[in-house]
């Protein structure tokens, strides 16, 4: 399985990052994880995609070419950060390019609310009519605590919190087993 992820927050010793690299680790032989940077993509402008910049055209045809796309989001003034609302503003200019595509959101905060708001907001935002992905739904990751949470070596040590990234993947896994079937049907 081909999947691409990326964080809002790429600081040294960024919880969020640290669960992306936790997430690769644990299901190393599950999948292919590329980890893409969308700090430096340039604020969204209304181009035809022959113009779009190329870190732009590089991380759409990433993501097109995934399986499943992975946003570990930390929450900021009670909502998503302006990288990750920008970067998915971008992939909204390529139709039908998160149309179906299975996303799994994930994300810690140092708070005791993890980053609901943030991901209640995303899920809004990828579930918008224009964009249509599908998110998984059964379960949220929601480390909250995280400086708690995470060993020097930048390991999720709470059990609980595996135990919800475990279900949470299961069904991802699902929602991308089911849109290969879709794919391979409209295709025949």
């Amino acid at each position: 399985m081909k999947v691409v992820a990326f964080c809002g927050s790429t600081k040294p010793g960024s919880y969020n990052q640290y669960l992306i690299n936790f997430l690769r680790k644990k299901y190393i032989n599950e999948m292919n994880l590329q980890i893409l940077d969308i700090d430096d993509l340039p604020f969204l402008r209304f181009v035809k995609y022959a113009d779009f910049p190329s870190k732009v055209k590089y991380m759409c045809e990433s993501i097109k070419s995934a399986d499943g796309l992975v946003i570990a989001t930390p929450e900021i003034n009670h909502g998503m950060t302006a990288n990750i609302k920008n970067a998915i503003d971008w992939c909204s200019m390529v139709p039908s390019l998160l149309m179906h595509k299975p996303v799994m959101l994930m994300g810690a905060s140092t708070g005791p609310l993890g980053t609901v708001r943030a991901q209640m907001q995303l899920r809004q935002v990828l579930e918008s009519p224009m964009i249509n992905a599908h998110v998984t739904r059964s379960i949220e990751c929601l480390v909250t605590n995280a400086a708690d949470l995470f060993d020097q070596n930048g390991n999720l040590t709470s059990q609980k919190s595996i135990d919800v990234m475990e279900q949470q993947f299961a069904e991802f896994k699902n929602l991308v087993n089911e849109r290969q079937k879709e794919i391979a049907h409209e295709q025949q």
